[in-house]
């Protein structure tokens, strides 16, 4: 049971208006179950994409809102460009409008598209097509099929019939255009010009939300496009500070009262991330000042059960460890203690991120079994491992382990091997993990309850999910063996 706050010297207020109460592992074992269940919960909500995580200023989203719903009623111009860096919560602004959108004005169309993810200009045009053509299914209409190797001016005339009779269905239309400085070709600003025309034609409101990291954006595109496509800006940023941090991810662990959640509990369960929160925020500062993107410290924060234990084991240790004693020393220091070639090999692996720990427990895994270790082998292993575990909030991102990749190779942990290469490219050249014997050592003892395990092994860093991929590593079996 919890003690009232005034009752503990250890009780303390932070600044963001919680009660945060001591960790203790007597609370956890009792409330085990509770919080095994308010694990899954908090994963379902993270997994699921169009999900609204509350971590962008409640007071943007509103402002957006307000400009899209007086565009849509009276017919001014609502097209908005939310400009920023990857994490700062553009898509979580549009996905929080959208759903109060649709729920103001059902009768709303949305269509999206995503300008980094198409081919070519006809496949835009078909997913386009394919969403205009659920409308107007659901409204017991049918539409053409685009045929296979169409033009893209034969496939323009084809989807403005289609997008026409979507349209003559609704009142108001919002198109989503992801990373607008895709949408900059001579062909897609076409397709955004007769978007334009479609919708006055068909006498309804078109809406635009335009997202983009690149500032200038607005000045790729053409004049006609220009003047028909004034937008708004809004700027969104990652937080800076340690507290603007802290609060977007109290706010995205944190649970409404049910029936399977009482209000008790959860008023002390909260109280206790805080506490742990607050307990990493010292070794989180630098990753902070790097500029990581809250889904990255959030990784580091699932499961919630896995981060509340870290908390208690570091607190016990920290209660328990001897208070360091100040060396004696006569004037100027003579000589520094040196380091060992495995010392120092320890500290670089305690130094790695998140991206290059996975890139070695993969080649690590892939040697275990007696499998051809190449850049490309190492990238499918690592997709496998993102598509099978949905707990990763981080997107799977090609161009992120090719560069971590590099950077080992750069400090001499990853090596190219074989003398015979030919004419392949890098990607497909054999390699080797220097540290797959730490990795060994490193993946026995991830499950060890020892409390100095915490310190010296960096995989108990890791999310839960590649910590269990560590631990998992099957070898495979030799001939004569079953």
């Amino acid at each position: 049971p919890d003690s009232p706050a005034s009752s503990s010297p250890w009780h303390s207020h932070s600044s963001l208006g919680q009660v945060v109460v001591p960790l203790s592992m007597e609370w956890i074992s009792c409330n085990f179950e509770q919080i095994t269940r308010a694990d899954a919960l908090i994963s379902a909500r993270l997994a699921d994409a169009k999900g609204y995580q509350e971590y962008t200023d409640p007071s943007l989203c509103d402002d957006v809102f307000t400009v899209l719903t007086r565009g849509l009623s009276s017919g001014e111009n609502s097209s908005i460009l939310l400009l920023g860096e990857a994490g700062s919560g553009k898509t979580h602004i549009v996905e929080w409008c959208l759903k109060r959108l649709c729920d103001v004005q059902p009768s709303l169309i949305v269509l999206r598209a995503y300008g980094s993810k198409y081919a070519s200009d006809v496949e835009c045009i078909r997913h386009l097509a394919a969403q205009a053509k659920m409308a107007a299914r659901a409204a017991g209409q049918t539409a053409a099929t685009l045929r296979e190797n169409m033009s893209f001016e034969i496939g323009m005339e084809w989807i403005r019939g289609v997008l026409t009779d979507s349209f003559r269905l609704a009142t108001a239309v919002v198109v989503v255009l992801d990373k607008l400085e895709h949408f900059c070709s001579k062909a897609r600003q076409t397709l955004l010009y007769n978007l334009f025309d479609i919708a006055q034609e068909a006498g309804v409101q078109l809406s635009i939300i335009a997202t983009s990291e690149k500032m200038d954006v607005m000045c790729l595109l053409e004049k006609r496009i220009q003047s028909r496509f004034s937008m708004r800006h809004v700027h969104t940023f990652l937080p800076t500070t340690m507290d603007g941090l802290l609060a977007i991810l109290t706010s995205k662990l944190r649970l409404q009262p049910s029936a399977a959640m009482k209000a008790h509990f959860l008023k002390a369960f909260h109280g206790r991330i805080e506490a742990a929160l607050r307990a990493k925020a010292q070794h989180w500062q630098a990753s902070l000042e790097l500029g990581r993107p809250p889904s990255w410290f959030l990784n580091q924060c699932l499961p919630v059960s896995a981060l509340l234990l870290e908390s208690c084991r570091s607190q016990a240790l920290d209660e328990h460890r001897p208070q360091a004693k100040r060396q004696r020393t006569n004037g100027f220091l003579r000589s520094l203690p040196s380091t060992t070639s495995r010392e120092t090999r320890t500290l670089m692996l305690q130094g790695l991120s998140e991206v290059q720990h996975i890139l070695l427990i993969a080649l690590f895994r892939m040697d275990g079994r007696r499998a051809t270790k190449t850049l490309a082998s190492v990238l499918h292993e690592i997709e496998l491992l993102h598509k099978g575990h949905h707990a990763l909030t981080a997107s799977w991102a090609p161009d992120h382990y090719c560069t971590a990749f590099d950077q080992l190779m750069q400090m001499k942990l990853v090596e190219f091997c074989g003398a015979s290469r030919g004419d392949l490219p890098k990607r497909y050249w054999p390699c080797r993990s220097a540290v797959d014997h730490a990795y060994a050592e490193f993946a026995r003892n991830i499950d060890a309850t020892e409390a100095f395990m915490e310190e010296t092994n960096p995989l108990r860093r890791l999310p839960q999910p590649v910590q269990q991929w560590a631990g998992a590593r099957e070898r495979k079996p030799t001939d004569g063996q079953p």
